[in-house]
């Protein structure tokens, strides 16, 4: 029983009701006193995970996946991973389908013991447990691979294929928003217990059809008739989230517990990626100085350090970092603050030295107590100020002093630890929840709009023109973060990022090589360079363009479910190779990624140089080994973290 966790719950009501907790079997206890609401209560809040949890699954696990987060793309983003935290991911979700389960089936057994008032709205808890059942086997199944449809239902769970789970949520989500009856209104009390939609019928039905959009897009490349065929009635069945007040989020907060915001951790820094720093580098035409204006003290001190990425490349640096990688910025660090900068990732991110002038500064003194606030780097005779410097870390292991064999000033450290002094890291807006007010989003208007312009484009029936979807995408996100002002310069603009993306939807002209300009980080003298952005013939995008207009859609959800959708944006890279990641770099070999070498860059990229899942943990195979062994048949390949799955780019 792998995923059977038992019959005693201990319900945390989370003031939903004058019960602060109750120990009890759910289904031996009378409907006064455990109401299925507050099962389908602890499933969400369950799965928003606790600081142990969050920080082995969504930060060192997602985030590094992602590309979002460079501090881990040393071992889980090179194929590597941990038993443990594995496991938590799996027992996160197997606790919330127990819960989500237990949920629809007191609505059953409940019935004929509730008020009519409540007899409805148990029509409707059923409903939206469903559609909360549908995204936690999606997330199971997006991480590991073949996964039990009937999970935590109390029985000997038998695993599914991916094609057998995705089927199942289809059309779960499908009958469920027919289901849910938009005249229920529920009591006050009653809506404290939904931390999301208060039980709003109207907002549960617009998740389950965005819900349907995103599950039907994610076959798109393995079964893409099911994809259209479930896409389209997802359509008809109405607009799904398609405004910021309709986001699935829930408020985070801090201390230690279910509630507790997910990347709070001081201890993990999670320093920006390279992918990040090229996706966002030079992209749109809204000035970088104009968006930290929203949330700095004092946006002149930026002035002086502010430089054109359109004919500057900053810093070379060949002997400090190792050239084994696709990445178009290798061996290069921008020195200063580029003048445009996708206004969202300024936010996103806290630039090097910039300790006193955001508005929040929770974490600033673990910065200065463990690093100093001096950016200065000493490179020869060569002192450099770094300070605001919009640069990340190469995935692999090609940034600190073991891998490149000398001493590396940009990192200021024997084991390049403290490259934190030199890298943006995750703002102090994300972590320091007892300032500021954040909320874990799991689904936003902008995915909705952008999976409209991938369906368009698609020549799907969606509603919606491509362009218009796309733009409509990127106006939700930017309103979403009090960046309006910004929007129409950023539409516009056909300046490339670091990758050849820009962000007009029309402007899909391919990138050519450009002279910048650059200093020699050893001997201080300037020259020009020629640039070259990634080989259009090499990426793992079959489409084989770097700003074709899918690009542009999937690069904008991509920075848009920034921070947030982590497993979203490893998820598409997945399906479609996008946006661009670059191939691991190291002077050693990668023992995780046996099929790099040296020389992969020069041959390409291929999906086994880019993580494809998380393996089971190690206790499925003891606990369960005929359900083991199922899965690994099912997965048509071994349990390792290159086997891609069924939706995924070599899995069908």
């Amino acid at each position: 029983m792998a995923f059977a966790l038992g019959a005693a719950f201990v319900v945390s009501l989370a003031g939903c009701s004058d019960f602060d907790e109750i120990n009890t079997d759910p289904f031996a206890t009378s409907a006064d006193k455990v109401k299925p609401y507050y099962l389908l209560s602890n499933a969400i809040i369950h799965d928003q995970q606790n600081p142990n949890d969050a920080e082995r699954v969504f930060v060192l696990y997602w985030a590094a996946l992602a590309h979002q987060d460079g501090e881990s793309g040393s071992s889980i983003a090179c194929g590597g991973g941990n038993d443990e935290w594995r496991g938590c991911e799996y027992n996160l979700v197997a606790t919330s389908l127990t819960w989500a389960n237990a949920a629809i089936e007191l609505c059953d057994q409940n019935y004929e013991l509730a008020s009519e008032h409540e007899k409805a709205l148990y029509d409707n808890i059923k409903q939206f447990g469903r559609i909360y059942r549908a995204y936690l086997l999606s997330e199971f199944s997006d991480c590991f691979g073949p996964t039990p449809i009937n999970a935590g239902q109390g029985v000997n769970a038998e695993f599914n294929s991916v094609k057998d789970v995705y089927y199942y949520i289809l059309q779960e989500l499908g009958e469920a928003a027919d289901a849910i009856k938009l005249d229920v209104v529920p009591s006050t009390d009653e809506a404290k217990c939904d931390p999301a939609y208060g039980w709003d019928a109207s907002k549960w039905k617009a998740y389950a059809i965005s819900m349907r959009m995103r599950s039907a897009m994610r076959l798109s490349e393995c079964d893409p008739a099911k994809a259209k065929t479930e896409f389209e009635a997802a359509v008809k069945q109405g607009k799904g989230i398609v405004d910021n007040s309709q986001t699935f989020q829930i408020q985070e907060y801090g201390g230690w517990d279910d509630w507790t915001a997910v990347m709070s951790r001081v201890w993990n820094w999670q320093t920006m990626s390279a992918t990040m720093a090229n996706l966002t580098c030079n992209l749109g035409g809204a000035k970088s100085v104009d968006a930290l204006k929203k949330f700095v003290k004092d946006p002149s001190v930026y002035e002086p350090y502010v430089k054109n990425a359109n004919n500057y490349i900053g810093l070379v640096a060949e002997n400090l970092f190792a050239p084994y990688t696709d990445n178009p910025t290798k061996q290069y660090y921008f020195l200063g603050l580029p003048e445009n900068v996708d206004p969202r990732a300024l936010l996103y991110f806290h630039l090097p030295g910039d300790y006193y002038n955001r508005t929040v500064n929770g974490y600033v003194s673990n910065y200065i107590d463990a690093y100093g606030s001096n950016q200065e780097v000493k490179i020869g005779e060569q002192t450099y100020d770094c300070k605001y410097s919009w640069n990340g870390l190469t995935t692999g292991w090609g940034r600190d002093d073991v891998a490149t064999e000398t001493q590396n000033p940009f990192w200021n450290g024997s084991n390049g630890a403290a490259y934190y002094a030199n890298i943006p890291q995750l703002a102090d807006e994300f972590r320091n929840c007892e300032a500021t007010k954040t909320y874990r989003i799991f689904f936003a208007p902008w995915e909705t709009y952008f999976l409209l312009a991938e369906a368009a484009v698609r020549g799907w029936a969606a509603g919606i023109g491509a362009e218009e979807a796309y733009n409509k995408g990127i106006e939700m996100s930017f309103e979403y973060w009090g960046l309006s002002e910004l929007y129409s310069a950023y539409i516009n603009s056909t300046s490339y990022n670091r990758v050849g993306t820009s962000v007009k939807f029309s402007h899909t002209t391919e990138p050519t090589a450009t002279e910048m300009a650059y200093i020699n980080a050893e001997t201080g003298e300037e020259g020009t360079l020629t640039y070259q952005y990634p080989d259009a013939n090499k990426i793992l995008y079959p489409g084989h363009k770097l700003n074709d207009q899918l690009t542009k859609i999937i690069t904008q959800l991509y920075i848009a479910n920034t921070p947030y959708l982590p497993l979203e944006n490893w998820s598409n890279h997945r399906r479609l190779g996008l946006p661009f990641f670059e191939i691991p770099t190291s002077v050693t070999s990668i023992s995780y990624m046996p099929e790099w070498s040296q020389d992969s860059y020069k041959n390409g990229q291929n999906i086994k140089l880019f993580p494809q899942r998380m393996q089971y943990p190690a206790r499925l195979g003891n606990a369960d080994a005929t359900g083991y062994e199922k899965a690994k048949e099912l997965l048509g390949g071994e349990d390792g973290s290159m086997t891609p799955l069924w939706w995924a780019i070599g899995g069908h």
